[in-house]
């Protein structure tokens, strides 16, 4: 292990364990409802994807952290010690979304398309989070899957943000042309839309992430 591997793993851990500490003293002390601060949470850990592109030398090291985490996020459904993450109604999604995490690197960053690797989880980071807020505020007129009541709002919500944080991430870490980067943004917007409407309640944690990276490695 590098000395940069090595700082990796000590910055990745503290600053989630840092995100899930703050997170539980403002739903305990500032009585914020788990819904927000797990949608907080969420937002928080899937950002940290720029930093580990950076503090890690070797791919296979920057898997650590996520693959723990999904470890204890599935004992924390059972024990309930994430207090600030964990919902009345158990879901797999906080087990999923860092073994996408650790997935979309193992893929991507390992054959040289680290951009790919981020544009698939900000897919689920922001187009996510964001549908959930919005759609809950605001959405009036929805349908359902799967026994999942959905806004059209919130899906529409999921197509834009996620179309604007994927061309983000592709400008940035790819440095596609301007235009090049909005199209595969919006396509991915759009099919990350249609993969979350239709997963099964937590599954799209796993596969929104996968589905927009494969979609964005085969235009690109």
């Amino acid at each position: 292990m590098s000395g940069a591997d090595a700082r990796g793993l000590f910055f990745s851990f503290a600053y989630v364990l840092a995100v899930l500490l703050l997170a539980d003293l403002i739903r305990r002390y500032g009585h914020v409802p788990v819904q927000a601060t797990r949608k907080a949470v969420h937002i928080a850990v899937g950002m940290w994807v720029f930093p580990t592109l950076f503090l890690f030398q070797h791919w296979t090291w920057a898997l650590v952290p996520p693959l723990t985490f999904s470890l204890l996020n599935a004992l924390s459904l059972r024990f309930r010690f994430f207090s600030a993450i964990e919902i009345q109604e158990r879901s797999l999604g906080t087990v999923l979304f860092p073994l996408s995490f650790a997935l979309l690197l193992a893929l991507f960053w390992r054959i040289g398309r680290p951009e790919i690797a981020a544009a698939g989880l900000m897919a689920m980071t922001w187009g996510d989070a964001m549908a959930s807020i919005v759609g809950q505020r605001f959405g009036r007129r929805g349908y359902s899957l799967w026994r999942q009541r959905k806004t059209w709002l919130g899906s529409l919500a999921f197509l834009a943000w996620t179309a604007l944080a994927v061309t983000l991430a592709l400008r940035l870490l790819g440095r596609y042309p301007p235009l090049q980067a909005l199209l595969y943004g919006a396509l991915a917007g759009l099919a990350g839309a249609v993969v979350e409407a239709v997963s099964p309640k937590g599954t799209d944690n796993l596969t929104v992430p996968l589905m927009t990276a494969g979609l964005l490695y085969l235009l690109a």
